[in-house]
């Protein structure tokens, strides 16, 4: 049953993640999303937090490259996904 649960858990996080991220259409947008998600992060939140807010001029530089994409910051398995975004700011 544990499996099951954690199966459903995990389903329903990436269904919700893709559909926030699918929403945010800026750097800033996404690093607003990611600082949501930090917030529930327990001891880590804040450490995770300033990493959103760190990378969102690296989003910016990127972006403005042509690589529009924010990076996840999350640092376990799974971690440093790329967040489609279609402005540069």
């Amino acid at each position: 049953m544990q499996k099951f649960t954690l199966a459903i858990t995990t389903i329903a996080f990436m269904t919700i993640g893709g559909t926030v991220s699918a929403l945010a259409n800026s750097c800033t947008t996404q690093a607003q999303e990611c600082k949501t998600w930090a917030s529930g992060q327990g001891a880590e939140a804040k450490t995770y937090a300033a990493a959103c807010t760190r990378e969102i001029s690296a989003c910016i530089s990127r972006c403005k490259g042509g690589k529009k994409f924010f990076v996840g910051v999350f640092k376990g398995a799974g971690g440093g996904q790329q967040y489609p975004v279609d402005e540069c700011k």
